[in-house]
């Protein structure tokens, strides 16, 4: 601690410097002074813990420098050197924070155990404002935490009596007001970045930077984002007007879908272009306060089920059409059961009919006519196509039985193909996963026959030159026989249409050199694909999996 003493009677003060042992108790003598100006000029530069000061000085009495000093700025213990004559300045002392009084003459015993007492109280002060620079630096560090924990819990539940989210919001200085809500939602679909978990953390705190920046003006700075899971979401207010960001929205007003939907596909392009990531982007509509944030989330949700069907990368508005099949009243196919739908039946029927009688390529074609019934027949949710995909292939297993199928692969292969459905996220990965099990079905029906010659040719040709530019028509040309033959051929005899069964083919290769820890655009050329991105998607399409996650499950 730094003590300077303030004293004009040289005698009385060489007196307190000399006669007391300052350092062994702690302290250091940071300056003398004779006058109360010479005192502030020293304190500017050494910023003493104790100031010793008698009240009576030149130019500056004990009393003004004392208002000076903490006028500045300075943080100090004062104590007050004072004559019987003079206990009339005590109160305006008290006032300063004086923290004791010495009445002359003194004891040099009486002085160090004032200053002593001083000592502690400016130690306590120092750790109490240390403690409070902590919980404050805490406090600021943890309100990025404490507003996702909080926002989560607005979104997922409904508000409870008594809730009090406007306080929070202020307490928690979010930048959302309690004037209208919105939630949007963001899902990713595919990353092109390995990561580990550090990398992800990193990478989910650059995405909620992202769309609070790109956002920010639409709303008018009304705006916070978060991670909810393997989610983004954001809660924006409706923004006053001339508010943050230079929107010139009228109080209370509300951006429309045409003046958002230019924001969230520059939003889609800022996560693709920085972040390498492609997302789907589905919003609630306009709720009154916040209390309704928990309506609008579950609005997004219900509009992100449309990326089901229109497939990844698109931005998906709750509206009214969404509002009435929720609530019952969109007539349609919705009306009734998946599992009672006539056209379903129809064609399932003379899928079964065509396996039955070896028409494999008719089957197909029916496949492809099924699936579209699918995207025609609106009204139907995800869970009931999975149910429609389910009990459709359990016909399947009755067709491999009365063809004697009884092979534990085969078995296997329908297993998993059945364990997957649940966890589809579009519908182009339900046509993937049930294309793939008639095909494993033609084959097993197929096994006990040998393939056309023209096919095998043809499979040895992919075999020897699948890692080259290699198209339908160039394989048709070398094969002599036209392009739709060759496809029919192929639908025919192996289940799968020629560029299905290239990209298989080419997969399983890469598999064994991702094993390699090659870097992955590496693999893509040494498999036929140009485009790393091209790979990517036609991995995952055939496997599950994108080539990163591939990757970790490996090593």
């Amino acid at each position: 601690m730094k003590l300077l003493i303030a004293e004009d009677e040289i005698s009385v003060r060489e007196g307190m410097v000399q006669l007391i042992d300052w350092e062994s108790h702690g302290i250091v003598i940071c300056g003398e002074a004779g006058s109360g100006s010479e005192a502030l000029s020293i304190m500017e530069s050494c910023r003493p813990d104790i100031l010793l000061t008698d009240i009576r000085m030149p130019h500056m009495d004990g009393l003004e420098l004392i208002e000076v000093a903490k006028a500045r700025g300075m943080t100090f213990q004062p104590i007050i050197l004072s004559g019987y004559n003079e206990f009339n300045y005590a109160k305006q002392a008290i006032r300063l924070g004086a923290a004791d009084f010495i009445l002359k003459p003194c004891r040099p015993e009486e002085i160090l155990r004032t200053v002593l007492e001083a000592k502690k109280a400016a130690e306590f002060q120092e750790a109490r404002e240390s403690r409070l620079k902590e919980i404050d630096l805490s406090w600021n560090r943890n309100i990025p935490l404490m507003k996702s924990h909080v926002l989560s819990q607005w979104t997922r539940y409904p508000a409870v009596p008594l809730e009090d989210r406007r306080r929070l919001m202020l307490e928690l200085q979010m930048d959302i007001r309690n004037i209208g809500v919105q939630v949007g939602l963001i899902r990713v679909d595919t990353s092109q970045i390995p990561l580990d978990e550090r990398d992800v953390v990193l990478l989910r705190y650059a995405a909620v930077n992202i769309v609070k920046e790109t956002l920010d003006s639409v709303y008018g700075g009304r705006i916070e984002a978060f991670q909810e899971g393997d989610d983004l979401l954001w809660v924006a207010s409706m923004a006053e007007k001339g508010g943050r960001g230079g929107a010139k929205l009228t109080s209370g007003s509300a951006p429309s879908q045409e003046r958002l939907e230019p924001h969230i596909r520059a939003l889609q392009g800022n996560l693709e272009k920085y972040l390498k990531m492609t997302v789907s982007i589905a919003l609630g509509s306009w709720k009154g306060s916040i209390n309704q944030a928990h309506d609008s989330y579950q609005e997004a949700v219900q509009a992100m089920e449309s990326r089901f069907f229109q497939g990844r990368g698109g931005v998906f508005f709750y509206s009214d059409k969404l509002r009435r099949e929720s609530t019952g009243q969109e007539s349609g196919p919705a009306s009734s059961s998946i599992l009672d739908n006539e056209r379903f039946e129809a064609c399932e029927r003379e899928m079964l009919d065509d396996l039955r009688h070896g028409s494999f390529e008719q089957a197909l074609d029916h496949l492809d006519v099924w699936l579209d019934m699918f995207k025609t027949q609106s009204g139907y949710s995800k869970q009931e196509v999975n149910l429609r995909a389910t009990t459709f292939m359990i016909s399947l297993q009755r067709i491999a039985k009365e063809h004697r199928i009884g092979a534990f692969e085969w078995k296997n292969r329908l297993v998993n193909s059945m364990e997957q459905l649940p966890q589809v996220e579009t519908l182009e990965e339900l046509a993937t996963i049930v294309k793939k099990i008639m095909q494993h079905l033609v084959e097993a029906c197929s096994s006990n026959r040998t393939l056309h010659r023209t096919v095998q040719s043809v499979l040895k040709l992919i075999k020897e030159k699948y890692n080259t530019n290699l198209t339908l028509e160039a394989v048709a040309r070398e094969a002599y026989i036209s392009n739709t033959y060759l496809s029919s051929l192929f639908k025919q005899e192996l289940g799968v249409n020629f560029l299905d069964y290239l990209h298989q083919y080419r997969i399983e290769k890469s598999k064994n050199l991702l094993q390699q820890d090659l870097k992955i655009y590496a693999v893509a050329r040494l498999v036929g694909y140009q485009e790393e991105r091209h790979f990517s998607s036609t991995f995952k399409k055939w496997t599950g999996v994108t080539p990163s996650q591939y990757k970790s499950s490996i090593h």
